[in-house]
């Protein structure tokens, strides 16, 4: 009876375990570049979802992930900056337009508005088969390189 319970419990977890979150950990290859990221963290809550880490913001409110060709839009209080320079910290709207999000890669472009305005943050695509990815800011040419993989889970 002991081994039947414990069998039980571990067929119960692995549905559970097979469909938890799975953090994308971007690491810049420009040696000791640590200004720069992927930002907000990303992560994939099933293979073809992409979600954004931002349900921890102050006044977060929205919908933080997205799939292939769909939309996302979330409002949380934060500091932007645009061209090195800080734009106060106040309630902002973002939002992910026609993402590309399969087997083979991660597309997306963030915009965020304080008004009726929408403005390009970042866009960032990511190779799924290399974990290539460059990142590029608002006005910058050239982009930021990146090394993107799935980080093991602690459990």
């Amino acid at each position: 009876m002991k081994y039947l319970k414990s069998f039980a419990a571990l067929v119960l977890s692995i549905p559970m375990m097979a469909f938890s979150a799975s953090p994308i950990v971007c690491e810049n290859e420009s040696p000791g570049n640590t200004i720069t990221s992927i930002w907000p963290s990303i992560y994939l809550s099933d293979p073809n979802t992409l979600c954004f880490d931002v349900k921890g913001w102050p006044e977060f409110s929205g919908t933080n992930c997205v799939k292939n060709g769909k939309n996302a839009k979330w409002t949380g209080l934060v500091i932007v900056w645009e061209d090195g320079e800080p734009q106060g910290r106040d309630s902002t709207h973002f939002r992910v337009v026609n993402p590309v999000v399969t087997d083979e890669q991660i597309q997306y472009r963030i915009e965020w508005s304080r008004g009726g305005e929408w403005r390009t943050m970042q866009n960032v695509a990511i190779n799924r088969l290399t974990g290539d990815a460059v990142s590029y800011f608002v006005n910058e040419h050239g982009g930021e390189s990146y090394q993107c993989r799935v980080a093991k889970k602690a459990i």
